[in-house]
């Protein structure tokens, strides 16, 4: 080898090492400091569920922007319902932002791009669930000589929306009796288990459907209530169906229940690997309210501990005649599930802040 490659070797070698350090101390000598430390600031009040310090880091007037690129006005207010349905009784969130780019803007706002990771928690024992992960872009501009954030790009992981496409593809080819589609939504492996335990395996499955088609010519609504991705790459999510139609025999056909299904990814593709389905319960609750909006926005900011207790979906509707007396009619997979959701020692405190009046009147409901 000639001295002069064996330099050129030797230089390049070093470029290549030295290359990431360089690479990572331009990046972060190009980041705004300010921006990242307002950023840690954020990041520190998100994970102690510090909600009055989250506040003071947010203009007045806020901005959502869409996936179209739209933005849709928001008040300080809205931030605040979203931070109290994150940081519930029973269960919390934790948050680790990145910051990978900031941008100064012709106004002297700066633009943060960062990257998220994440998960919920139980907060009684600490288990970890959800994991999340996405990206986060922050508007900030100063406002009285402080940052403010004044628009807000939020994009998680895109496992719900996938989940929802497959929820939504499963329903249409099944309202079109197509089971070589639906076998593409199944793992080789997968089980069924029915309301009443009994399982079915692999190809088994797609038999099952077929036959059904065979002997009834129903509709099926599917609904997502909802997606929890888990840690090890899988995602549980949970819904309702409700099937109407007639059977070959002309009999109408009246059916409903409650599903858990699981899924896992092949070769880019969501397929259903584990599906159970049970019998669908509702509860039904009335009560009188001091104020229905103002009942309505505490009913609303408890969605998140709602859908951790089990519940499917809920309607609510009042008196015809007495606009503050409430109704709701909620779905759920099992008995045990709203009976131990009722029976929480913190929700009556909670129905008694949102202006609920007198003791409410709880009836839970399966068919036979």
């Amino acid at each position: 080898m000639k001295t002069s490659n064996l330099f050129f070797v030797i230089a390049r070698l070093l470029t290549l090492l030295l290359l990431p350090a360089f690479a990572a101390t331009t990046l972060a000598q190009s980041l705004n400091p300010e921006a990242v430390a307002f950023t840690k600031t954020y990041q520190t009040a998100y994970n102690k569920g510090d909600r009055p310090t989250l506040m003071t880091l947010f203009a007045d007037n806020v901005g959502w922007v869409n996936p179209d690129g739209s933005v849709t006005p928001g008040s300080k207010a809205d931030v605040e319902a979203d931070y109290v349905r994150d940081f519930g009784e029973t269960a919390g969130s934790y948050m680790d932002f990145t910051v990978v780019s900031t941008e100064a803007q012709p106004d002297g706002k700066v633009k943060i791009g960062t990257t998220v990771s994440g998960y919920d928690f139980v907060r009684k024992t600490g288990a970890k669930l959800n994991p999340t992960a996405g990206t986060y872009e922050m508007l900030i501009g100063k406002v009285g000589g402080q940052w403010k954030i004044s628009q807000v790009k939020w994009k998680m992981n895109t496992v719900g929306l996938e989940i929802r496409d497959l929820v939504k593809r499963f329903q249409d080819a099944y309202n079109r009796e197509e089971a070589a589609t639906l076998k593409t939504m199944f793992t080789a492996d997968a089980v069924r288990t029915a309301t009443d335990s009994t399982t079915t395996k692999g190809a088994a499955i797609i038999d099952f459907y077929t036959q059904g088609f065979v002997d009834a010519d129903v509709t099926n609504v599917v609904s997502l209530a909802n997606v929890s991705p888990q840690f090890d790459g899988s995602v549980i999510f949970t819904g309702t169906y409700h099937l109407t139609g007639r059977s070959a025999k002309g009999e109408r056909i009246v059916r409903e229940g409650a599903y858990s299904n699981t899924a896992v990814k092949e070769n880019g593709q969501w397929k259903i690997s584990r599906n159970t389905q049970s019998k669908l319960v509702k509860a039904m609750v009335y009560h009188k309210v001091a104020d229905y909006a103002a009942w309505k926005k505490g009913f609303d900011l408890f969605y998140n501990e709602r859908m951790l207790a089990g519940e499917l979906s809920a309607e609510v509707s009042m008196l015809a005649d007495d606009p503050n007396t409430v109704c709701i009619i909620s779905e759920w997979a099992s008995p045990d599930a709203p009976k131990a959701f009722f029976a929480r020692p913190d929700l009556a405190e909670t129905m008694r802040k949102d202006g609920v009046i007198g003791k409410p009147t709880i009836l839970i409901m399966s068919k036979k």
